[in-house]
């Protein structure tokens, strides 16, 4: 793998554009960033294009050509390291939110994990931002959770509050949000994790009043779980726009659900943010 592109947002967060030397391939993205609350977070790509179609990422009109090997992914990060020399002795956090479903390639991600966990004594912790699809049941099931207390972290897409509405918009298969929550609460409890329930708010869609009140019973439904509301980053030919009434939405979600924080995206003005990874101009 070789880097064909580096684009350095305004916010200091920089993407990077790989090829896999001796494949026809579509390229690869990664991005680095340099949080104050978190310090520096590698966010890697763990398929090229991606399995999933949700309609407000980037990745949905890209073809998913195949999962990333486990050295593959290893070797993203390892040349972003290469490229940030502090990254050799500064602690990092890696994180699987690029292009791909992590959980439909879990064998790959989990030995990439535990290949860059042997290599830098300074990698802090990882992270994994999933949809949970049907396939994800094998990942939770399988894997010796233990081997990663104190390490492993989990970010649940959720999105929509109805199975209905997520299948329509993310992924027909998909596990049912009860399913899927029961899960994360098993794991939170092997990881010693605080997950976060991630919520990006879309104009008329997902962001009216009584979609918080849902929010509210289905965060009832966990356990160790922070409600994290997002911003939308907006995505060329997408036809979902970024809510209007976050600001209206955000304060009564604080007001009934407590455990409940804001994010917005980094570096979407390289197509670093959140949904805008697989920028088809690169090729």
């Amino acid at each position: 793998m070789k880097i064909i592109e580096v684009v350095t947002s305004s916010d200091h967060t920089k993407k990077y554009y790989f090829k896999i030397v001796g494949s026809s391939d579509a390229h690869v993205e990664t991005c680095l960033l340099h949080l104050a609350r978190y310090g520096y977070i590698i966010c890697v790509s763990s398929q090229i294009g991606c399995s999933q179609k949700c309609e407000f990422c980037a990745a949905k009109n890209s073809k998913y050509t195949r999962n990333l090997s486990s050295s593959e992914i290893r070797e993203q990060i390892e040349l972003v390291i290469e490229d940030n020399k502090q990254l050799l002795t500064d602690e990092f956090q890696v994180t699987y939110m690029g292009s791909g479903e992590p959980l439909s390639n879990y064998n790959s991600v989990f030995d990439s994990i535990d290949e860059i966990r042997a290599a830098f004594s300074n990698l802090r912790k990882v992270n994994i931002s999933t949809t949970c699809p049907d396939s994800g049941k094998y990942c939770f099931e399988n894997i010796d959770w233990k081997r990663y207390y104190n390490f492993l972290h989990f970010q649940y897409s959720l999105h929509f509050t109805q199975d209905t509405e997520r299948c329509r918009y993310l992924s027909p298969q998909l596990m049912k949000i009860s399913e899927a929550i029961a899960y994360l609460n098993r794991l939170s409890v092997l990881l010693n994790d605080t997950y976060k329930v991630n919520y990006i708010l879309f104009d008329g869609l997902n962001d009216g009043r009584e979609k918080v009140e849902d929010l509210y019973k289905i965060m009832c439904m966990t356990k160790n779980a922070i409600l994290k509301i997002s911003t939308m980053c907006e995505i060329k030919g997408c036809n979902l726009v970024p809510s209007k009434s976050f600001e209206r939405f955000s304060e009564y979600a604080k007001s009934i659900i407590v455990e409940t924080e804001i994010f917005k995206s980094d570096g979407t003005d390289v197509n670093a943010g959140c949904g805008q990874f697989y920028n088809e101009s690169i090729i």
